[in-house]
């Protein structure tokens, strides 16, 4: 490698791309075969979503002791390795696929094996074999030209051998067929600030960030090209966001490392969560959300958290599903009636919006907020006596609130309006 490549290199990228990985293996669950879809391979390749590693390991193997040419098997086999860092077995396990389809004893689906090349490319990069790594690279190029992922393998080789034309060659060829491939921004912006060009390195990290904005070693590069132009103001700015970034990775890094050794804990999914959506990441939220829920298809927790998401992103067609599966696992749950009722009254679907509240009310007879959003489910169907007298009803088990009087004003008021102009 380069002597200015080491010097500028601050805060690249890791060696290897494993959401990358993560990111075919999970497409490969549904595509890489229309004939693989039996129970026990679908378990595995649940087991890794999961991050259940040892038994997807178990159930893949199961599977090839029965069938020791399966490539759909040897391949997912193959990445839980690479996922688990034990990257000998996983190109041992590739490999065994690269034999087969040499052999022409069976028939390989043409993409696994591109995938089967590029994910033997990015272990030799993670080993530092850059030379095996890029004949790799070129042989999953050669086979799926189309994907933006192996020409962004290339390009990640050739900027680590200093080879810049051939790297920004590569890059574009990625853009070309994926746009929005963020991390060849972050790349494009190393090369120009290794090539001293520090506004367009500015370029490329601000559409970096824009695209994956959760990635801190963009926010630090950047700072870097501010200095460089002399702006410290905002050279400052972006140094202080890297550091909330860094702070973010800290955290979710400690916790999904004690998920590792623990992954059926419920308490450090949930904290997980709650780290991302302190941050803002919502996609990272759902995501640990809905793995406590396949981990814990029978607990309400996961659910009412999804719902609750969604009601404060305001998609309630995707949070009603959530809160009524929480009343299928516990009926007497009175929350879940009251979020269904607001819910369905801002659907304007009222009946079903009133049948949830007066169940809450049956289980809570007290419970003011329920009997709030009934008024309101018959103030907006234009009942408005019956709104009248839930207010009044929630004047005497709640004297002091000042929404209900208020209201009830407001609607005698009305109601009187209305009888003077007929």
């Amino acid at each position: 490698m380069a002597a200015g490549y080491k010097h500028h290199r601050m805060y690249a990228k890791p060696a290897c791309g494993i959401l990358l990985v993560l990111t075919t293996l999970l497409w490969l669950a549904s595509a890489v075969s229309r004939t693989e879809t039996t129970s026990p391979f679908q378990e595995g390749v649940e087991y890794v979503k999961l991050r259940l590693y040892s038994q997807a390991v178990a159930t893949f193997k199961s599977i090839l002791s029965q069938h020791p040419t399966n490539v759909d098997a040897l391949f997912q086999l193959a990445n839980v390795y690479k996922l688990q860092d034990e990257l000998e077995l996983a190109i041992e396990t590739f490999n065994q696929i690269l034999i087969i389809a040499d052999s022409k004893n069976a028939e390989i689906p043409e993409r696994l094996y591109g995938l089967t090349h590029l994910a033997l490319s990015e272990i030799y990069c993670k080993q530092s074999k850059l030379d095996t790594a890029e004949q790799h690279a070129k042989a999953a190029v050669q086979n799926r030209p189309s994907d933006a992922d192996t020409h962004y393998r290339l390009g990640y080789i050739y900027t680590h051998q200093a080879k810049f034309d051939e790297a920004l060659a590569a890059f574009k060829r990625t853009l070309a067929r994926n746009p929005d491939f963020s991390e060849v921004y972050e790349w494009l912006g190393l090369i120009a600030l290794m090539q001293n060009q520090p506004q367009q390195a500015i370029t490329h990290y601000q559409t970096a960030i824009k695209k994956k904005p959760y990635v801190q070693s963009a926010y630090y590069n950047l700072a870097k090209a501010y200095r460089l132009l002399g702006d410290m103001p905002a050279a400052t700015e972006q140094l202080k966001r890297f550091h909330q970034m860094k702070a973010y990775y800290d955290r979710t890094y400690a916790v999904e490392s004690a998920l590792a050794e623990a992954p059926m804990n419920t308490t450090l999914r949930l904290k997980l969560a709650e780290i991302h959506l302190e941050h803002k990441h919502i996609s990272a939220a759902v995501a640990t959300y809905q793995g406590l829920i396949r981990l814990h298809p029978n607990l309400t927790v996961g659910y009412d958290k999804l719902g609750r998401l969604y009601m404060n992103l305001n998609m309630p067609q995707h949070a009603i599903p959530f809160f009524q599966k929480v009343l299928e696992l516990n009926p007497d749950t009175v929350e879940a009636h009251v979020r269904l009722g607001w819910l369905y009254t801002q659907s304007k679907t009222f009946d079903k919006a009133e049948s949830h509240l007066q169940a809450a009310i049956e289980k809570m007879p007290q419970l003011s907020l329920a009997y709030h959003g009934l008024a309101e489910v018959y103030t907006q169907q234009g009942q408005l006596q019956k709104a009248i007298e839930v207010y009044q009803h929630i004047t005497k088990i709640e004297p002091n609130d000042d929404d209900a009087w208020k209201a009830l004003h407001n609607l005698e008021r009305l109601k009187k309006e209305s009888r003077t102009t007929r």
